[in-house]
């Protein structure tokens, strides 16, 4: 299949373009590498690869973008809470209507699947509930609210979407991110052998990357519809964070500042029902960032670029490409 992949260069989209590639699909990448071309540079010789550098706000692009396309998969974002909350009205451009502009564009198009990435964290906090894709939704902040929003949108405007609700993601990929909490723990834990939990009581669903990706590929090629909850396994952040500490011996420091709110525990049997199930854990993870870390790949893990929210708030460059000067 010729796949139009948005936001391919970044922290899943660069695992799931090599996914697909290693499938046989063709991959086309909408995608303004804000943050880099470094994680998509080795696909660039691969005849089934293509990339459009461009914003996908522009319609005309989008349009272009979709020219021979069977399927979709939309990743394109700007990813996370506090990055999302930097400049509201973007965010909304962005992860709500931009969304939503390719959803309809595909069903003009005759355009057959399209699969949206969205978040286990529209669920908010529902502590005593064990979650499936018929619980109530409650998103407590601006990225999860958008997420939301966008899936009602796509489920009015497309045939038969594919919504993958993911878990928390965490794991190896071309464009690293240490924003996230299991690998900002084991950076922790490798390099400064603490880790610092906050809270640590809240529950949370976690995802290798690479999952992400493999059920993506899946849903491409078992013609998957229907919204999922992708996850490999749910545990406290305490918890996590034990794990972490048993593999590298590190201490664990609990505070009360900056508590988050969210908390969740939830089911990925609907999507295990149909033929998929994650293969990775966080001990994975743990050897692959040492590894990263051993081989001086990762120097300084608080580097604004494995951070978005710092990364944004840090390029002056970025900030007036995306947030002033826009399309």
């Amino acid at each position: 299949m010729q796949i139009l992949v948005t936001g391919g260069a970044g922290y899943l989209g660069s695992t799931l373009c090599r996914s697909l590639l290693s499938k046989g699909h063709h991959v086309r990448v909408l995608d303004n590498l804000w943050y880099g071309k470094e994680s998509i540079e080795s696909l660039m010789k691969n005849e089934k690869f293509e990339l459009i550098k461009d914003d996908m706000r522009n319609l005309i692009t989008s349009v272009k973008a979709l020219m021979d396309i069977d399927g979709v998969i939309h990743l394109a974002s700007i990813v996370g809470m506090p990055a999302s909350s930097i400049e509201p009205r973007t965010s909304e451009e962005i992860n709500y209507l931009a969304t939503k502009n390719i959803a309809e564009l595909c069903t003009l198009h005759d355009i057959p699947t399209y699969i949206f990435a969205s978040t286990c964290s529209v669920y908010g906090s529902q502590p005593d509930s064990f979650i499936t894709e018929k619980s109530k939704v409650d998103p407590l902040d601006f990225y999860a609210k958008h997420k939301y929003y966008s899936e009602r949108a796509i489920n009015w405007l497309n045939r038969a979407p594919t919504i993958l609700r993911f878990g928390t993601l965490f794991g190896e990929s071309s464009r690293m991110r240490f924003d996230l909490v299991i690998n900002l723990f084991i950076a922790q834990a490798i390099l400064e052998h603490k880790i610092t939990v906050f809270g640590g009581n809240q529950f949370r669903p976690f995802l290798h990357v690479k999952d992400a990706a493999a059920s993506l590929v899946f849903a491409i090629d078992n013609n998957l519809t229907g919204t999922y909850n992708v996850i490999s396994e749910n545990m406290t952040i305490l918890d996590a964070a034990k794990r972490i500490s048993a593999l590298s011996g590190c201490e664990v420091n609990i505070s009360n500042d900056n508590l988050d709110d969210r908390d969740y525990n939830v089911s990925g049997d609907k999507i295990k029902k149909m033929g998929f199930t994650p293969e990775y854990k966080i001990e994975d993870a743990y050897n692959e960032i040492k590894k990263l870390i051993e081989e001086g790949k990762i120097k300084n893990y608080q580097d604004p670029k494995y951070n978005n929210h710092k990364l944004l708030l840090n390029s002056l460059q970025l900030q007036k490409d995306i947030f002033i000067q826009g399309i």
